[in-house]
This record gives structure tokens, sequence and C-alpha cells, in this order.
């Protein structure tokens, strides 16, 4: 008899539980947060994006968030076969991630020039 008490308390605690992750709040999946992208409707939006962007970063994640700026535009500007003016590299990066701006930073040339002067200083 003690068995059968506890099938009905324990098929009632099981309807109980099924209609909680049947409610619309329990099921409704957590909204993912989209990734921040780039703004680039004009060259001050851009600046405006890079700056939001920019929030929360050290030192050392700035600097190198600028560096693959400027690969990416070195990149850029390969393609196209001159300098890119502010404008145009904004609508380029217009929708773009952080991690699309990280694929086009590695696909960028890595050259450094250093000149050096001769050792006759005479």
């Amino acid at each position: 008899m003690r068995t059968v008490a506890v099938l009905p308390l324990a098929l009632c605690l099981a309807a109980v539980s099924g209609l909680a992750l049947a409610s619309p709040a329990a099921s409704a999946a957590p909204e993912a947060k989209a990734p921040p992208r780039f703004d680039g409707r004009s060259a001050a939006a851009f600046a405006e994006s890079c700056a939001r962007l920019e929030e929360g970063m050290g030192d050392a994640a700035r600097l190198a968030f600028h560096m693959r700026l400027a690969q990416a535009r070195a990149k850029l500007a390969e393609q196209r076969g001159r300098p890119l003016t502010d404008a145009e590299f904004a609508a380029a990066l217009d929708g773009r991630t952080l991690d699309d701006l990280d694929a086009l930073a590695e696909a960028a040339p890595a050259a450094i020039t250093i000149d050096i002067e001769p050792g006759n200083d005479t």
C-alpha cells in the first residue's frame, strides 16, 4: 500500500515539472548577444563604432586593435592599388565584426621597413 501512495505523488511531481518546462518563459531560449560590428555609414560613424569597440580594452588590447586596423587598411589598399580615404575604409569594414577584422589583418602583409644609416659618419 505504501508503494501505491508514493506512485501518485511521483506522477503528480512529474506532471508539475512537465508544466514548468512547457511554460513560455522556460521554453524561450536565452537570446544570444550579437557581436559588435563596425558602422561604416560615414567616417564619423566609423570612429564612433571603433570607440565603442575599444571600451573596456586595456592599453595592450587597444594597441593590438589599432595595429589590426592598420594591417586591414594596408591589405585593402594593396588590393585596390591605392591608399583608401577614411570614408572608403569605413565602408569596407561596414557590418564586419572583430573576428572579420582579425581575418583581414591576418591576410595583410607584415612588412616593416627600417632605414639604417651607413656606418661611415665622416
